[in-house]
């Protein structure tokens, strides 16, 4: 019964981790240009210039198309969680 349980939360978590990615996508690539250049902020990062917008959004295609990779693998191994 809690095998089951786990076996669902830890499914639901992976499935909307596609969703969670996107702010903590954006949070670091703020703090990372703020670190490393001059000072950014998220209203540089949305009034600011696209290449910063197509950045993110090419993490995220990145971030997706691994997840989309890992996605067999990580179902296995929650299947085989579930016994």
């Amino acid at each position: 019964m809690f095998n089951h349980s786990l076996n669902q939360i830890l499914s639901l978590i992976w499935k909307l981790l596609t969703v969670l990615i996107i702010p903590i996508i954006i949070f670091f690539y703020i703090k990372i240009i703020d670190t490393c250049y001059t000072p950014f902020s998220f209203a540089d990062l949305d009034q600011g210039k696209n290449i910063h917008k197509w950045l993110v959004l090419a993490l995220y295609l990145a971030f997706l198309l691994c997840w989309n990779r890992l996605n067999p693998f990580v179902k296995t191994i929650l299947k085989k969680l579930e016994y």
